[in-house]
Parts: C-alpha cells; sequence; structure tokens
C-alpha cells in the first residue's frame, strides 16, 4: 500500500522542482544587480519615445530650445538612475553613459548655434559630427549595459 502513494508523490516534487527551476531560470526577472540598469534601460526607451513624439522640422533637423528640456531631463534622468547601480563593473559604464548624456544635452545649444550660421549647401559643421560620434557612444553604451543584464 505504501509503494503506491509513493510513485504519485515522488513524481509530483519532480514535477514541482522542475517547474520551479524553469521559473528561477526565465521568469523570475532580472537580477538584484541589474535591476538598477533595466530601470536606467526603460527610462531611455521612455525618453527616447518622448523625443519621438516632438513634431520633426524636416529643413531643421536639430532639436528646439524647447526640447532642449526634455534631452536635460533625459541626462538627469540618466544621471540620477546610475547613482543607484552597486555593481562595480555595470556602475563604471551606467555613470559613463550619464556623463555621455549629459554632455549631448550641453552640446545642443552649440550644434543649434553652428546650424544656423551655416551657409546654405555647406557641409554639416564639425559640432554636428561630434554629436553623431557622441550619439553613437552613448548608443554602444546602452547596447553593452543591454548586454550585460539582458534577461
Amino acid at each position: 500500500m505504501k509503494s503506491r502513494f509513493r510513485w504519485p508523490l515522488t513524481a509530483s516534487v519532480l514535477i514541482i522542482a522542475v517547474a520551479f527551476g524553469i521559473w528561477a531560470a526565465f521568469f523570475r526577472g532580472p537580477s538584484e544587480k541589474c535591476k538598477p540598469v533595466v530601470d536606467i534601460l526603460e527610462f531611455n526607451h521612455a525618453q527616447a519615445a518622448k523625443v519621438s513624439e516632438q513634431p520633426a522640422d524636416p529643413n531643421n533637423p536639430v532639436p528646439t530650445q524647447a526640447e532642449d528640456l526634455i534631452y536635460q531631463q533625459w541626462a538627469d534622468g540618466l544621471a540620477e538612475r546610475s547613482q543607484k547601480v552597486s555593481d562595480p563593473g555595470l556602475q563604471v559604464q551606467a555613470i559613463q553613459l550619464a556623463q555621455l548624456a549629459s554632455e549631448f544635452a550641453a552640446g545642443l545649444p552649440g550644434v543649434r548655434a553652428a546650424v544656423q550660421h551655416r551657409a546654405p549647401g555647406a557641409p554639416p559643421p564639425p559640432e554636428v559630427l561630434g554629436m553623431f560620434a557622441l550619439n553613437q557612444r552613448i548608443a554602444d553604451q546602452l547596447q553593452q549595459l543591454s548586454q550585460a543584464c539582458k534577461s
């Protein structure tokens, strides 16, 4: 009589253990060290959506003075969130990202001035090319953080 109940009990325990293992491996979410990084990535995504909502001027691709505030809020938000990253390796990357974002936001007025004083048909001013390079460095940092904490 005892062996008849042992098999269902053993099978039930095994099923629960396997289910817990699958849940822990795939559905538990980010590790504690990655939660602040995920917050950074989600914030960045939300801010990118805010920027995309702004009406675009095909004749002037440089953000307006009013849009500077959105970029400054983005940079400030990244700086605030980067301070919450406690893992040393991830913290360095998060702080670098925040510094790059701050540089980007601070550089917008200079880019706008350079574009406004450019002769029609002239090549883009060096400030624009510098911002493209800065934007690429930001994208690279975001990609590195995403790869380090992909779930």
